[in-house]
């Protein structure tokens, strides 16, 4: 019997790949990088870079024509809604649509729909700049992965404001059908990258979390869900202080820690509810996991010794294809790690961390062969 084949598309989608390969679907995948793995993981592959429009509409028509079962949206749609709004015309969007994506990605919005609904929330403007700026930061609504945060002191241009508030950096992966949502799991946000202290590199997940705290995140979805249209995965960030809780962003499609959760087998419940299947039972808690990104320290060259050498262990994903010369902080690969506990698994992607660390510091110009 022939596997039913999707399209994914997106700046990465390499969990993407991975997750329909693992849990039976074909893919043809769309991104800027083709590394190792999502080549590996789909039926085809085609670099895609700068989201063109005719080379993405190009490729669902064909999709459409060869009888794929829908397309998924992945990272860096923000910017290019009026895209994903003509994609779905060609084939089938399965997640939330565009006009969702509209509602949850503009601070306009966002925002005042929070304080309607009685959510907690930063203090947030996007008019004028608060006269003070200590304790602001400045952000860009169509952006993604965090290095678009900056201390508003420290920035001038466009975005919107939003004050600063303290406790750990976590995030809430759900699967909803449009009237409601069940909470996969919590992780712990990895930020911090250089001089980008709120770039995102990596989570920690799922993590138990106090009931009061899961109610908190549970109400904010039920109520959320419905007032934006959310279907499929998504996940919603918020800071876990002394306060409480502080929403500050949702993302209305797959994340970055997908493959914390492949023991529930996430694109099949992405999938269901999409297509109008009950949602799934609460799930049982699951062992912790963790994925990080490395980025490159300096300018560095990758060959084909140093490229086989990584590969050789099973905790390194996303290399790439083939020989690359990176810039500094362009990222070199991730890395995962899993454990019974957070703490064991921190300690154990510190140390890979560490390992990998040192391969690139020892060579300035290329990891030894």
């Amino acid at each position: 019997m022939t596997r039913p084949t999707l399209l994914v598309a997106g700046l990465s989608v390499r969990q993407l790949a991975q997750a329909a390969a693992r849990e039976g679907f074909m893919t043809i995948a769309l991104d800027a990088f083709g590394d190792r793995d999502t080549r590996h993981a789909a039926r085809r592959w085609q670099a895609w870079r700068g989201f063109d429009a005719g080379d993405l509409l190009d490729a669902l028509q064909q999709a459409a024509d060869a009888g794929a079962l829908g397309w998924i949206a992945g990272s860096g749609f923000e910017a290019h809604l009026d895209l994903l709004a003509a994609g779905a015309l060609r084939l089938p969007l399965l997640g939330t649509p565009a006009e969702g994506w509209r509602l949850v990605r503009d601070p306009r919005r966002f925002f005042p729909l929070l304080k309607a609904l009685g959510l907690p929330h930063p203090d947030t403007r996007w008019d004028s700049a608060p006269a003070d700026p200590a304790g602001w930061l400045i952000k860009d609504g169509t952006a993604c992965g965090g290095w678009h945060v900056r201390p508003a002191a420290s920035a001038a241009g466009p975005g919107c404001w939003q004050r600063r508030v303290g406790g750990m950096p976590m995030s809430a992966a759900f699967v909803a059908d449009g009237c409601r949502a069940v909470l996969l799991g919590c992780n712990e946000q990895l930020v911090g990258v250089a001089d980008a202290p709120f770039a995102w590199r990596g989570a920690i997940g799922p993590l138990p979390l106090p009931r009061d705290v899961a109610a908190q995140i549970d109400t904010a979805l039920q109520q959320l869900v419905p007032a934006c249209g959310l279907r499929g995965l998504g996940s919603l960030d918020f800071m876990l202080g002394d306060g409480g809780v502080s929403l500050l962003e949702l993302n209305p499609r797959p994340g970055g820690t997908l493959q914390l959760y492949a023991p529930q087998a996430p694109l099949r419940l992405h999938l269901r509810a999409c297509l109008g299947a009950p949602l799934p039972a609460q799930p049982v808690p699951q062992p912790v996991h963790a994925l990080e990104v490395l980025y490159a320290p300096r300018r560095l060259r990758l060959e084909s010794p140093a490229l086989q050498r990584l590969a050789r262990r099973d905790w390194v994903h996303d290399l790439p294809a083939a020989p690359v010369e990176l810039a500094a902080l362009e990222p070199v690969c991730s890395l995962s790690a899993g454990g019974p506990d957070a703490d064991t698994v921190r300690a154990l992607l510190r140390r890979r961390h560490d390992e990998l660390t040192e391969l690139l510091e020892d060579c300035p110009h290329e990891l030894p062969c």
